[in-house]
């Protein structure tokens, strides 16, 4: 049963993300990419305020989890793919044609970089949502943490970073999966992974010498 709930949860985060990252495919579409931007954060928001579970916000604290927590992961993992690839067919069927080729305009750019690109923006895009995530659960302030993870996500997503579930997302609305998208998804999975791990050890390495 704890698999399952996490499965679930797990879906649920893939499909948060999707919907924030739609908001941002029609914002393009009409040329509003900066309020696009704005707007994705209703996915990671929506992820931190439901509790579900989505592997770029988990896969940073990995190293202080459980056993529990760390069999968790690629469970979560498969229920985010399943809910950004499931969200985004639907949309490729539902959505106008506009929308759609602006979808595939972000494949395409994503599917035409050298390795080490999607490699270093998905770094820098773990980055900011483990600050994201972790500023949710330590600020008591909810106005302050609903900022800051606003913020975070703007940023990644206004400066091209890339977040695998949501490249996923992407691919799947674009109707757009091969092996160029295949191995960004890799890519990216390696990227947001250290960079959430990275930041991660960095803040607790600096918090534990402050202590001291």
């Amino acid at each position: 049963m704890r698999y399952l709930k996490t499965l679930v949860a797990g879906i649920c985060a893939g499909l948060f993300i999707a919907l924030g990252g739609v908001a941002f495919v029609v914002c393009s579409a009409n040329n509003l990419s900066w309020l696009g931007a704005i707007l994705f954060s209703c996915g990671l928001m929506s992820v931190c305020a439901f509790q579900a579970k989505l592997y770029t916000g988990k896969i940073g604290f990995a190293f202080h989890s459980s056993k529990e927590e760390l069999l968790d992961l690629p469970i979560m993992f498969i229920g985010n793919v399943i809910g950004a690839v499931v969200v985004g067919y639907l949309l490729f069927f539902a959505l106008p044609e506009n929308f759609i080729t602006a979808a595939q305009a972000i494949a395409e750019k994503r599917m035409n970089e050298a390795f080490y690109v999607p490699i270093i923006m998905s770094f820098f895009c773990g980055i900011l949502v483990y600050l994201a995530v972790y500023g949710w659960k330590v600020i008591e302030s909810l106005p302050v943490k609903a900022i800051l993870l606003i913020l975070c996500v703007t940023v990644f997503v206004i400066c091209g970073m890339q977040h695998c579930i949501a490249n996923m997302f992407y691919f799947s609305l674009a109707n757009m999966w091969n092996l160029e998208t295949l191995l960004n998804i890799l890519y990216c999975v390696i990227g947001n992974s250290i960079g959430a791990i990275a930041i991660d050890s960095a803040i607790r390495f600096f918090k534990s010498e402050n202590n001291k």
